[in-house]
């Protein structure tokens, strides 16, 4: 057998060498272990371990592409990526099971005989609970190895003072900023924070803070480049590292995400955790990082809120603007002038925006009888028949791919084609300025 990857926008698993009838459409970049000669046109190819059918030899490459999943996590963010030399980094893991559950069933973990998963980087972008309280379960599954934690520096206290406690004497600095585990020694920390660090402790997993002193990280793979930009650090009377204070702690916290971006060949990447109108405000007062924000793909702040900086998206100047969002709790989430005003400011006449919330398909409960969704005897009868009831069909999960010139971007729909696809979109046609 030998590995080999989908090398067009998609491509049909056929039954037989003849073609005909199919039972997958596989994207730009899926992997499967093809075996034997061609026959017919055609070569017999594995996906998953399980699924065999017959691919044309010319929609195989030898390469393997970047591959980045926004993942559906409801109201939360969660997104991993694997580089073409095979290094797993992921970003956020949403307030649910749902991040685990994806990195399950891709790594196929429930089989005994699939190798463990190694994370190679984590990155939480910051300690709210909507990008946090997923990755406990990650951390704590059997399969799963995390070699490295990158964070903003701002933890979750128990008695949080807005405008005393975590404050310097003139009000300009967050005091309470921590870079490793034994920073946070003596300090209360709040519930889900403290579950994390005890976890994070007990693992004895490296856990650092960065910033934008910090530039370009290691990941292991030399095709790619990962390079910090936010958040902007300062230094107080004492010469420690300090973060300015945005108003208040929620301001602070999602103004100083983590942002980074990530550049492979001609195609850029960009992460922003949930800067907000402050925090997009601060990078853009800073030049030397305002100059690197240009990108391809964009992974766009909070949720796709209100709270954005136009002039902030502006500098982006994406082509894939990807919203993780849901429904609960909801929030209005993504707001209409957010939509609208990411649309003015991509680099191309048709842009792609896509939101996780609005790719994840419902089907009527009706169709797949309601009895055995709705617990029994919680509804009568003759409500149960005028109940409008609906279960999730498919998650909205975002797909793209690069080869580091060529875009790919695909959602999964129901319809018999499988994908809503894009590409290739060329790297070139929106040249980078850096």
């Amino acid at each position: 057998m030998a590995t080999r990857f989908i090398n067009k926008k998609t491509t049909r698993l056929y039954t037989n060498s003849t073609g005909g009838a199919y039972k997958q459409v596989l994207i730009y970049g899926e992997e499967v272990e093809t075996v034997g000669q061609e026959v017919d046109g055609r070569i017999k190819a594995i996906y998953r371990n399980k699924y065999e059918g017959f691919v044309a030899p010319d929609r195989l490459s030898r390469e393997r592409a970047m591959e980045i999943y926004f993942i559906d996590v409801g109201q939360g963010d969660a997104a991993f990526i694997v580089t073409p030399g095979g290094k797993k980094i992921l970003i956020d893991g949403g307030y649910n099971k749902q991040a685990k559950g994806f990195l399950q069933w891709k790594y196929q973990l429930a089989n005994n005989q699939s190798p463990n998963l190694v994370i190679d980087l984590l990155v939480l972008s910051h300690a709210d609970g909507d990008h946090l309280k997923g990755l406990i379960p990650i951390l704590k599954h059997d399969k799963i190895e995390v070699r490295q934690i990158i964070h903003n520096g701002i933890g979750m206290f128990k008695n949080m003072h807005e405008k005393s406690g975590d404050l310097s004497a003139d009000g300009e600095y967050l005091e309470t900023y921590h870079s490793t585990l034994a920073d946070l020694n003596g300090m209360t920390l709040r519930n889900t924070f403290k579950k994390w660090i005890d976890l994070v402790t007990s693992l004895n997993i490296p856990y650092t803070a960065v910033s934008h002193e910090t530039g370009v990280l290691n990941v292991g793979d030399p095709d790619i480049k990962l390079e910090i930009l936010g958040p902007i650090t300062k230094k107080n009377q004492n010469g420690e590292t300090r973060l300015k204070w945005f108003d208040n702690h929620a301001h602070t916290i999602n103004g100083h995400s983590v942002v980074f971006r990530l550049v492979y060949d001609e195609i850029q990447l960009l992460f922003s955790g949930d800067v907000n109108i402050e925090g997009g405000e601060y990078i853009l007062e800073h030049s030397h990082i305002a100059n690197k924000l240009k990108a391809h793909v964009f992974k766009t702040p909070h949720h796709g809120s209100h709270e954005f900086h136009p002039p902030f998206l502006e500098a982006i100047r994406p082509q894939i603007s990807v919203v993780s969002s849901g429904d609960s709790p909801d929030h209005g989430h993504p707001r209409a002038n957010f939509i609208g005003a990411i649309g003015m400011a991509s680099r191309s006449k048709m842009p792609l925006v896509f939101s996780t919330e609005i790719a994840s398909t419902f089907i009527d409960a009706h169709e797949i009888d309601l009895k055995n969704i709705v617990p029994a005897g919680s509804i009568r009868d003759e409500d149960l028949k005028n109940a409008r009831l609906f279960k999730k069909r498919l998650h909205g999960m975002i797909n793209v791919r690069t080869n580091g010139k060529d875009l790919y971007a695909m959602r999964r729909v129901n319809a018999g084609y499988w994908w809503e696809s894009y590409g290739p979109i060329k790297g070139e046609e929106y040249p980078t300025l850096f």
